[in-house]
């Protein structure tokens, strides 16, 4: 086949990817994911080439690194109410492995989590939550990445974006007398093709990093839609206000979340005005006869020992 052949042949594969990879991104409104009464009976996991033993595997060997220079609260009272309220919202979600909450003193109001259910909360965010509820907020947010598998999905697809570079930056660098570069690119696909399971859509496309860069953050932006919507049906099932979600929101430090303004399509994480709309028509459509928030003496003698 010559040189300019294999370049149609790519192109056309290319585009067939693109496509392939579009229909891949998170769609809400599967079935069941929209109905709270399924919760712990359905299968939310995004499909990846990353098995659960390796993420887990990898996601206690990051937390354990992570912990080696962490100033963690040892307080066994924190760490009890936090661990109850961790095991409620678990218990009515579609998470089935195993997890571990700590509590990570930090100025900002955040959390964050490590795959296969690794979850920390900062003590900034302890502090600024106003009842029981909001803590089991942000941990069901947590449990729900984890319950989508988002981190392996997102890791298999830059794997993908990686050698896809790899390959268009062969191609473009091939001119058309050299046989050479072309068997090589031939042959990096042929291996890239076995790696770890992965089948790797190749194809000329222009300025197709920048591309699938910004469906990657696409994907991201949607997860953490995906996380808020699912978390808040945990809320729910396990018996706090998702009202409380809502709450807690408009309290995350704006260093680690977008603006109030319009989205901005370079970052991973959707504007919290979005979130927060999101959530309210949750609530409104599938949540009826929620509860209202309450603040149990375990909470405010947790906050006290902080």
């Amino acid at each position: 086949m010559s040189p300019r052949a294999v370049r149609e042949q790519l192109l056309t594969g290319g585009l067939i990817c693109i496509g392939i990879l579009a229909a891949l991104l998170p769609v809400y409104g599967r079935k069941n994911e929209n109905n709270p009464d399924k919760v712990g009976h359905r299968n939310v996991a995004r499909k990846t080439t990353i098995s659960p033993e390796t993420e887990s595997a990898l996601g206690k060997q990051e937390s354990e690194q992570f912990e080696r220079s962490a100033d963690l609260v040892r307080d066994p009272t924190v760490e009890q109410y936090v661990a109850r309220v961790a095991q409620n919202v678990v218990s009515h979600s579609d998470w089935k492995r195993s997890f571990a909450v700590r509590v990570l003193r930090s100025p900002h109001v955040n959390g964050t989590s490590f795959p296969g259910g690794h979850i920390y909360i900062s003590s900034a965010l302890v502090h600024a939550a106003q009842n029981d509820d909001e803590i089991a907020a942000v941990i069901a947010h947590q449990i729900a990445h984890a319950a989508a598998r988002h981190w392996a999905e997102e890791m298999a697809k830059a794997f993908n974006q990686q050698l896809i570079t790899h390959l268009i930056t062969h191609l473009m660098s091939a001119n058309s007398g050299d046989s050479a570069v072309m068997s090589q690119l031939m042959n990096t696909y042929g291996e890239a093709r076995g790696a770890d399971g992965v089948v790797v859509c190749v194809g000329y496309v222009e300025h197709g990093s920048m591309g699938m860069s910004l469906a990657f953050l696409r994907n991201q932006r949607q997860n953490e839609l995906e996380a808020d919507y699912l978390g808040l049906q945990y809320v729910y099932k396990a018996g706090y206000a998702p009202s409380a979600y809502v709450g807690m929101l408009g309290r995350l430090d704006p260093a680690d979340t977008a603006s109030q303004g319009q989205p901005d399509l370079s970052r991973g994480t959707p504007p919290i005005s979005e979130r927060i709309a999101q959530a309210e028509k949750e609530i409104a459509e599938i949540l009826p006869n929620a509860p209202q928030p309450k603040s149990s003496p375990e909470f405010l003698l947790m906050k006290s020992r902080l």
